[in-house]
């Protein structure tokens, strides 16, 4: 039985979400859309590891032949074709992509910078709030990602998802009173459930996403795991947002109540 490809949903998507060698699905609609990006419209939008955040990019150079060639049935292979992006902060940070197409599918087969060195730049960020070897493992995830190696990429989120749960609990277990017997002794799903007043509420409502990371990797296929990487590791990040969050709230309320504190001092040496 021939596998199920999934299909592409944005010309973003490919660039900047599909690792290589994923062969996906392309609807007559957005072979016309990447077609049309040489006419500079429409302006794609994802992640620059340059300026180091979101951006929007136009074409630089295209050599495509997807209007060509996108109703010839006997063609199994088109040449490889090439797709350089440039950033509209700066024509210096370009963004190269190889690709190969067949009639209704696109796989990319290179890019510059890697697939790996932009998703791994743009979660850069959230290192310092990681352990060591969780930002590690996170790295490691993405890398195998980038390589087609789904499964391993699959196993790496899992630890480091696991951990990030049970740091939450160490973290609050002597406020709320918890014994390590209600957290440790029951699934997954239960431990997010236990935790919910200290986890994104995202996270809560599709608690379901460990039982995913779990079937990756004991039953699903490479393809299917490297399908479901991104969301997976979106979750990840979700969390790692959110203590971010948390702590830079702290950092503002810790400065407010100094600058209280010092202009009372200041107040007092005046009358002094």
């Amino acid at each position: 039985m021939a596998r199920e490809l999934p299909e592409l949903q944005s010309i973003s998507q490919f660039l900047f979400e599909v690792p290589l060698y994923e062969e996906i699905l392309v609807s007559p609609e957005l072979f016309n859309g990447f077609y049309s990006l040489e006419q500079g419209n429409p302006p794609v939008d994802g992640y620059c590891p340059m300026c180091h955040r979101e951006s929007t990019f136009s074409v630089k150079r295209i050599h495509l032949s997807f209007k060509q060639h996108r109703d010839d049935v006997t063609t199994r292979h088109a040449p490889n074709e090439e797709l350089m992006i440039v950033c509209a902060r700066s024509d210096t940070h370009i963004l190269r992509y190889f690709f190969r197409k067949t009639k209704n599918t696109v796989q990319k087969i290179g890019q510059f910078p890697s697939f790996a060195d932009i998703a791994n730049d743009e979660v850069s960020q959230y290192r310092k709030l990681m352990k060591g070897a969780d930002a590690n493992e996170f790295h490691k995830a993405i890398g195998l990602a980038a390589h087609g190696a789904g499964v391993g990429s699959f196993v790496y989120l899992r630890r480091v998802f696991e951990r990030l749960i049970y740091n939450r609990f160490e973290e609050f277990k002597t406020a709320e009173g918890w014994k390590d017997a209600d957290f440790y002794n029951v699934r997954m799903e239960e431990k997010i459930g236990l935790l919910k007043a200290h986890l994104p509420d995202f996270l809560i409502e599709n608690r379901k996403v460990y039982s995913i990371l779990s079937t990756g990797v004991h039953e699903l296929d490479e393809k299917t795991c490297l399908q479901w990487f991104e969301v997976m590791k979106q979750s990840i990040v979700i969390m790692l947002e959110d203590d971010k969050k948390k702590k830079e709230e702290l950092s503002r309320r810790s400065a407010f109540a100094q600058a209280i504190k010092d202009f009372g001092t200041a107040e007092n040496k005046d009358k002094a």
